[in-house]
């Protein structure tokens, strides 16, 4: 109950400011000590923090005191960080040189060495949730080592694989127990835990099992197995037993857990016989190569509207009453099967990402590239960015059902539209505009399908209607026609449909990547909990570079 509670206080917004002060002092002038030194290769001159290596005081006073005693220096009172043999920073890990953690020893995938990175990481991103921020220098630091992952061979698996931990850390700080556990006395305490309940329990099933009473009144109800065995204990112990299964097992996925991994890989970096151990290498490497389940599935949820528009959501279980337990289903509210994240969307949204950093636009630059922004650039001046995710979703699904084919291209367009149309449907938060505004505007759009569409059972049929619409109807700022008539005008590009869908490609990775900056981090932790969004894996991206919005071109 203590840790528990000690876990909600950490998470609280006050928890939060207090655990990541000395972080954000640290790394407010952390550029400064590696200025024109720096190389990502070697991780030269990137002292981020993995652990701060304090001596755990071996009392709560002790820790008080050490509190107390902690330098506020003038004139900015900042906390200081003093980087001793103890403190652990990224440069040390990639300058280890224990068998274990070599690039041509026991690490040549760098795995091992990306979980420090992404627990330091981790670490910077926490300062999104406190209101601290980094300066520019300490972005444009964090943007060089994105780039490098990035010019590796498959360089934006290992990018996302990076930050698939790093958010992993993040769901554990909002939702577990184990920054309290891998606190100064934390583990002392959970170990101290584990002794009561190895010794406790065989204790109390050996002595206070009674045999059934025979010496007692008749009249007193005594209920015993054949054996003489009392049931009332028995089922007592059972329970005991059972708790004592599961606090084994939850111990055991507390040792194979990221956070015991980072904790044995700083300690194998700072403790020069256990890089000679090949024992205890072989240990660690065991216990930090063990996979652990995470709550990200590795998949993007889907969503269409020529599909869904006309689905109508049971009103005996959805009405005004359930609305004051449970969150409503809309009209049209229904999703598609998800896709798996495959490494072709990957790619594509990571080369977006790399092409232009400085200024992202809402697909606009695709289009000047591929030389088609003076037929189709229109759709990307709409009032808001919803507008603009349907409009090119409609448009995408008319090209998709009227000229599929077989490609990467055509994969990573139909996929990122069905998922930011998801977005729009379903998660308006992590989007651009204000999401009520977005819950509006799909409501709007619902109306408009099921009027513009009445009468359409099949796919091929409501395709054919919308296509008849952008032939013959002229604009009138309904999404539904805009769409049609962007879905016309793709048809009537005069190119050959690979060159269409590459151009419907990089269109959406870029609107992809544009969508990703946001202030709102809450949002973004709220959706950890229920298994993580794709789009919160490119904010933690954007987040560390510093990369900001800018408003669409007129």
């Amino acid at each position: 109950v203590i840790r528990r509670a000690a876990s909600l206080r950490i998470a609280s917004r006050y928890g939060r400011q207090m655990i990541t002060k000395s972080i954000a002092d640290y790394m407010s002038s952390e550029h400064q000590s590696s200025e024109g030194d720096l190389d990502p290769s070697q991780m030269r001159g990137y002292k981020y923090i993995v652990t701060e290596g304090m001596i755990s005081p071996t009392s709560l006073k002790k820790l008080r005191e050490r509190k107390a005693a902690a330098r506020l220096e003038a004139p900015n009172y900042r906390k200081s960080l003093e980087i001793t043999d103890r403190v652990v920073t990224i440069d040390k890990v990639w300058k280890c040189q224990g068998w274990l953690l070599s690039s041509g020893g026991g690490d040549k995938d760098s795995k091992l060495k990306d979980i420090c990175l992404s627990f330091s990481l981790y670490k910077l991103l926490r300062l999104k949730f406190s209101d601290y921020s980094l300066p520019k220098q300490a972005h444009e630091k964090a943007w060089k080592l994105i780039q490098y992952l990035y010019a590796e061979g498959n360089g934006y698996e290992r990018a996302f694989r990076v930050v698939e931990l790093e958010l992993s850390f993040l769901f554990d700080y909002f939702y577990t127990k184990y920054v309290t556990i891998f606190q100064p006395l934390g583990w002392r305490i959970k170990l101290v835990e584990l002794l009561f309940l190895v010794i406790g329990v065989p204790v109390m099933v050996g002595l206070c099992f009674p045999w059934y009473d025979s010496s007692r009144s008749q009249g007193e109800v005594q209920l015993a197995t054949k054996g003489g065995l009392s049931i009332d204990f028995l089922v007592t112990a059972l329970i005991v037993l059972i708790f004592a299964c599961v606090e084994l097992v939850q111990c055991f996925f507390m040792v194979i857990s990221e956070w015991t991994k980072v904790s044995l890989l700083c300690k194998y970096v700072r403790t020069i016989s256990w890089q000679e151990g090949k024992l205890m290498e072989k240990l660690i490497g065991l216990i930090c190569r063990t996979p652990l389940p995470k709550p990200w599935e590795r998949k993007i949820h889907q969503y269409s509207l020529l599909e869904s528009y006309d689905y109508t959501p049971p009103r005996w279980l959805y009405n005004i009453l359930t609305d004051l337990f449970m969150d409503r289903i809309r009209d049209g509210q229904r999703e598609s099967p998800p896709a798996k994240l495959s490494s072709e969307v990957k790619k594509a949204v990571f080369h977006s990402l790399m092409s232009n950093p400085e200024a992202l636009q809402n697909g606009q630059a695709s289009l000047i590239r591929n030389e088609v922004e003076h037929e189709l650039s229109w759709a990307c001046k709409l009032k808001t960015q919803t507008q603009v995710i349907i409009v090119w979703h409609i448009a995408t699904s008319i090209f998709e059902h009227m000229m599929p084919i077989s490609n990467s291209n055509f994969l990573v367009a139909t996929n990122l539209s069905k998922y930011l149309t998801y977005l729009v449907t379903f998660y308006p938060k992590l989007l651009p505009d204000h999401p009520y505004d977005s819950e509006y505007i799909f409501d709007g759009i619902i109306i408009e399908a099921r009027h513009w569409l009445k009468g359409c059972k099949t796919i091929k049929e409501r395709t054919q209607r919308l296509n008849n619409i952008g032939k013959r109807m002229n604009d009138t700022g309904e999404v539904m026609i805009q769409g049609a008539r962007l879905g016309q005008q793709l048809l009537n590009v005069e190119n050959e449909p690979n060159f269409i869908w590459k151009v419907l490609a990089e269109f959406w990775a870029e609107l992809m990547v544009y969508v990703a900056p946001s202030d709102n981090a809450i949002a973004h932790a709220e959706h950890l909990a229920m298994g993580g969004e794709f789009v919160t894996h490119l904010w933690a991206l954007v987040s560390h570079a510093g990369i900001k919005r800018e408003p669409p071109l007129e």
